[in-house]
């Protein structure tokens, strides 16, 4: 199909229009060629055009692509691999590729590369950077030339954007006058003809030099001296640089080096005070210490703009920095390469497949030490942190280079991970609350906390607090309405609990007295965590959810979280969590399972779905409990009867980050309460563990009264 067919329009503006879905694919569905000249690139676009890339690649199309910022470390080893490995990645299918995720952008940009039919250069200026747009699409007998505001880059052709482009054809009169211009200034700039810009090949020396961090203001005066002379222009394409000329940029645009942003998701940056106050305390304790803030404190930014901090300082005196973050979680992991992109930072990601990490982390490493690179930021899983070929790459740097960011530090001062913590010069843990163990569900433990020990050790100490009422009362979260209702064991609960309770108690008056034998320390263990269950998924606690919602019909479920305990379901041999979210189809809400048992893609899949609302509740587990980011959070339901209060303060602070159009926060807590007419010790203990619980969450409600009232109605006080 010839372009003029295509019932394209002279003008598109992303306010109205999906530019990558109305130009790109159904132009590169039909094209054999597509130049383009562009200030950023980013290869996630190329998956996003799939459904045209895929015609133009199979019709051999060929790309040519000119770049005015550099690309992103990943991107350019991409790039590499396509150019020197060129029969390993022909073998890789095409269809596989073009299902879109971030590693998939990366080897489809291989790919291209390796088949010759993607060819990129890097262009920049007397002063400031290369930034002009323009496109052209070829087929055998027209052509379709654009310019305007929109980069080759997601956020330039979707709506996220505000932008605009106009169209020429060659088959209207104007063509000449328009179209024709911007294809001889392309081809201009591809020969490297124009006076103001020097175009390079992405496999020069010259670019090697830039993509290293070479200062961008030496290269400037170099190759465009005041009196230029023809002989100069020359002399380009074989300058050698010194040296000494060899140092990080002070740039912030050209160059991948850490600094505070201007503007983070739309507004200006600032640190709060609590933030600020939280980095000279660091700064005072030596670089080292535990942030203790609140969940949805800001816990991140503090410690990156701390990390931004302490790279200007030894920046200044010509010393490198090496950082690690560890995190728990792949997703938390994903969420940090976001939360560092505004702060110029691209982290190697070091979890997965260490096929996918260890050669990038290998060159980078190379580099650091021979002094071409001055900072490297690795984000890591605790897993991988233990793991010996981990250890055996960050061995290879001074621990007097080594800046070490622990979140959700409690993780860490468990003995497996403990002993992995790298003796880096400067330190910083972050958690809302690191001093109890996840597994700590029994009263009147006779163990000591090591956990505790091992991480005042290692961070020495705590340099910063920061309370939910704090961040409350300062306006940093919404406030929250606290609700409780009722669950009551039935007489089969009752027994098993009181049976578990026996046992528990016996072992911990053993232990008082002496030492437990492993063999007993694990049923101790076993025994708690089976008590535990029996609590968290006890039969009554649905049938209390779905008399809840009915007792509320005008409550917007929307933007929901439902926390349900671990554990098969009562009497049934399915996962807990599978009955709830299929009781709560059935009753009619758009419901989805989020636990660590779906896939990274299908979890992003969700929680896309949840954050659209085109389902409105998320039914998890732990999986939500730490770090993870979802301001959007109206409600919690907690149905999982946890004592352990990190658990529980986590699960608030979810639902109490700000939001647009978020005023306040609704928290109901399902509270579970011995069988009435039951009156003994355990029963007691029960009531009490229950109490502390609702007592913390009542203390920053608003309707503190109300529970006050509560408490005295169902006899828990």
């Amino acid at each position: 199909m010839n372009f003029s067919a295509l019932g394209l329009k002279t003008k598109y503006d992303s306010d109205e229009d999906n530019i990558l879905d109305c130009v790109h694919i159904p132009l590169l569905n039909h094209a054999n060629r597509y130049d383009r000249a562009v200030g950023y690139f980013s290869s996630a676009v190329l998956v996003s055009a799939a459904q045209g890339l895929e015609k133009f690649i199979e019709s051999e199309g060929k790309m040519r692509l000119i770049i005015g910022d550099p690309l992103s470390d990943s991107e350019y080893e991409a790039v590499m691999e396509g150019r020197l490995c060129p029969c390993k990645v022909k073998s890789l299918q095409l269809a596989e590729l073009l299902m879109g995720n971030n590693e998939r952008s990366l080897k489809l940009l291989t790919y291209l590369v390796a088949k010759q039919q993607l060819e990129i250069k890097f262009a920049f200026t007397h002063k400031g950077m290369f930034h002009k747009k323009i496109g052209i699409f070829y087929q055998q007998d027209e052509v379709v030339v654009f310019s305007g505001s929109a980069n080759e880059t997601l956020a330039g052709l979707s709506k996220y954007n505000s932008e605009e482009i106009s169209l020429f054809f060659s088959w209207r009169e104007s063509f000449t006058d328009y179209g024709q211009v911007e294809i001889d200034n392309f081809n201009a700039l591809w020969n490297n003809t124009k006076k103001r810009s020097r175009v390079v090949s992405i496999d020069s020396e010259v670019y090697k030099k830039i993509q290293a961090g070479i200062d961008l203001e030496l290269l400037h005066k170099e190759i465009f001296p005041k009196k230029a002379k023809p002989k100069v222009i020359k002399s380009f394409f074989s300058y050698s640089f010194p040296k000494s000329e060899q140092q990080l940029t002070k740039l912030n645009i050209e160059v991948r080096t850490p600094r505070k942003p201007l503007m983070v998701k739309g507004r200006p940056f600032e640190l709060f005070p609590h933030q600020i106050d939280a980095i000279d305390s660091w700064r005072k304790a030596d670089y080292s210490g535990l942030f203790k803030l609140a969940t949805g404190a800001g816990k991140t930014f503090t410690s990156i703009s701390a990390l931004v901090e302490l790279y200007e300082a030894r920046h200044k005196d010509n010393a490198p920095l090496f950082v690690i973050i560890s995190v728990p979680y792949i997703e938390l992991a994903n969420q940090w390469g976001k939360e560092l992109a505004p702060f110029n930072v691209v982290p190697v990601q070091c979890y997965d497949n260490s096929e996918k990490w260890a050669a990038t982390l290998d060159k980078k490493l190379l580099r650091f030490r021979s002094g071409t690179l001055d900072f490297i930021c690795v984000v890591v899983v605790n897993k991988t942190l233990s793991s010996d070929l981990f250890q055996s790459k960050i061995s290879k740097i001074s621990a007097e280079d080594m800046l070490f960011i622990g979140d959700e530090c409690h993780h860490l001062g468990s003995k497996g991970y403990f002993d992995s913590l790298p003796l880096a010069r400067y330190r910083i843990g972050l958690s809302a609350t690191p001093f109890r163990t996840d597994d700590d569900e029994m009263e009147g433990s006779p163990f000591p906390d090591i956990v505790r020990q091992n991480l005042l050790f290692y961070f020495k100490g705590i340099v910063s607090e920061y309370s939910l009422s704090d961040a409350i009362r300062d306006g940093i979260l919404v406030p929250y309405r606290y609700d409780l209702v009722p669950v009551y064991l039935d007489e089969e609960e009752q027994i098993t609990y009181e049976g578990y309770s026996t046992k528990i108690q016996k072992l911990i008056l053993k232990a008082k007295s002496g030492k437990l034998t492993n063999d007993e320390q694990s049923i101790l263990t076993s025994l708690c965590g089976a008590r535990a269950r029996v609590l968290a998924t006890s039969s009554g606690k649905l049938p209390a959810l779905i008399s809840y919602l009915k007792c509320h019909p005008t409550l917007d479920l929307a933007h929901s979280l439902i926390y349900v305990g671990e554990g098969a379901a009562p009497g049934e041999g399915g996962a807990y969590i599978t009955k709830v979210t299929n009781c709560l189809h059935d009753y009619g809400c758009r419901v989805a399972k989020f636990t660590s048992q779906e896939t990274a893609s299908e979890r992003s899949r969700i929680m896309n779905s949840f954050k659209e609302q085109t389902i409105d509740s998320l039914v998890a587990m732990k999986v939500l409990d730490e770090g993870i980011d979802v301001p959007v959070c109206q409600s919690a339901f907690i149905l999982a009867s946890t004592r352990n209060p990190r658990q529980y303060v986590q699960r608030r602070g979810r639902v109490l980050r700000k939001s647009e159009g978020k005023n306040e926060a609704l928290i109901v807590d399902f509270v579970i309460l011995p069988q009435p007419g039951v009156v003994n010790h355990f029963s007691q203990n029960l009531r009490r563990a229950e109490l502390e619980r609702v007592e913390d969450f009542k203390l920053t409600a608003i309707n503190s009264q109300e529970i006050d009232k509560r408490i005295i109605e169902l006899g828990i006080f």
